[in-house]
């Protein structure tokens, strides 16, 4: 079985959930045996979730459960945004 890789900011669509809540996340990494995640929870806003790394490749109807669909930007752009920050320090010199 080949082994599916993710990178940081896939949105992955979970196809055995029901609920579109809880569908689709998107991937923040791996933790030991758990795979983080941050899916929109209906009226509870973001909410870190987790799943088996194991689980990450099964198969459902010869298809995998886990695949991705898309990916956001938004890691990149709170790392650009702390960046400034950073930069602004040092240059001011600031502790």
């Amino acid at each position: 079985m080949r082994e599916i890789k993710f990178h940081k900011g896939d949105i992955i669509h979970n196809r055995y959930a029901g609920h579109p809540s809880i569908k689709y996340f998107i991937y923040l990494g791996v933790s030991g045996r758990y795979v983080n995640g941050l899916e929109l929870r209906e009226g509870k806003g973001l909410k870190k979730c987790q799943y088996y790394k194991s689980s990450m490749n099964e198969m459902l109807n010869g298809e995998p459960a886990f695949q991705v669909i898309g990916h956001t930007d938004a890691f990149d752009v709170m790392k650009h945004d702390l960046s400034k920050f950073i930069e602004e320090d040092s240059q001011n010199g600031t502790k």
